[in-house]
């Protein structure tokens, strides 16, 4: 770029940021508001708003109410310190549409003169996903039922739909928790509204099993049909076989009259 002269150099150097797929906007602190200077064709395209319909504002006008206030004064903070940032914001096109904006601010000194440039990437599918995943996460968690207190040192969770490796993991981690906090001595689970498709889910419970046996804690899974019962006989190793029962009254009789 040494070789072309200056206007050549501004003319490819405002083509290149032009094709790129980044928004790019230059704000200049020096003057009121610290309004937008330039705005490349990305950011027109990802936000509607026509260059000329931008600057001479204050970026904010992206931003609504919903905006996260902590984020808002992320940026504010950077920019009194003259300082780079990084943030995540709830923006609007012109159309009034939302979309999830990765904004990067970060200062430059032009010539004795300060600037911010802030580049912006639409993240909206990439935040929905992460928000899907979130959600699906809550959803396991309030399948899994509360574990309840059946009386003294005793309690119960009963289990419904398909249980996965990592609703097992979530629900080792609970009971762990729960007993410890609470000195519970036995623990009835029910399994009357799990399902499985590729057999009984043994080694879940077994798991289970070990982990509060470490605890000093009994573990009575309730609710066996005759199918997992036939199954049962068949899987576990009866050296050391759940102690599986049709209720959780049986259950709790059999935990009142001691281990046997």
């Amino acid at each position: 770029m040494k070789t072309l002269a200056f206007e050549e150099q501004l003319t490819l150097l405002e083509a290149m940021v032009d094709g790129s797929n980044v928004a790019t906007i230059v704000t200049d602190p020096s003057q009121e508001d610290n309004p937008i200077i330039y705005t490349n064709r990305t950011f027109e395209k990802m936000t509607g708003y026509q260059q000329s319909e931008v600057l001479g504002r204050n970026c904010r006008f992206l931003q609504r109410k919903e905006t996260d206030p902590m984020e808002r004064k992320k940026i504010r903070t950077a920019i009194e310190a003259r300082e780079g940032v990084t943030v995540t914001l709830q923006n609007y096109r012109k159309d009034g549409s939302l979309f999830w904006n990765r904004l990067h601010i970060e200062p430059v000194e032009v010539m004795g003169a300060l600037y911010f440039i802030g580049t912006q990437t639409d993240v909206t599918l990439e935040h929905n996903q992460r928000q899907e995943l979130t959600e699906k996460e809550l959803e396991i968690e309030q399948i899994m039922l509360p574990i309840l207190s059946l009386q003294d040192h005793v309690a119960a969770v009963a289990l419904i739909g398909n249980m996965t490796h990592h609703r097992f993991d979530l629900l080792i981690s609970k009971l762990s928790l729960y007993v410890q906090k609470e000195r519970i001595e036995h623990v009835m689970i029910d399994v009357t509204g799990l399902y499985w498709e590729e057999g009984f889910p043994l080694e879940g419970l077994l798991s289970i099993r070990d982990v509060l046996k470490l605890m000093g804690t009994h573990l009575y899974v309730t609710g066996i049909s005759p199918k997992a019962a036939r199954e049962l006989g068949t899987l576990q190793d009866q050296s050391r076989p759940l102690l599986t029962f049709s209720s959780i009254q049986q259950a709790m009789a059999f935990s009142q009259n001691g281990i046997r």
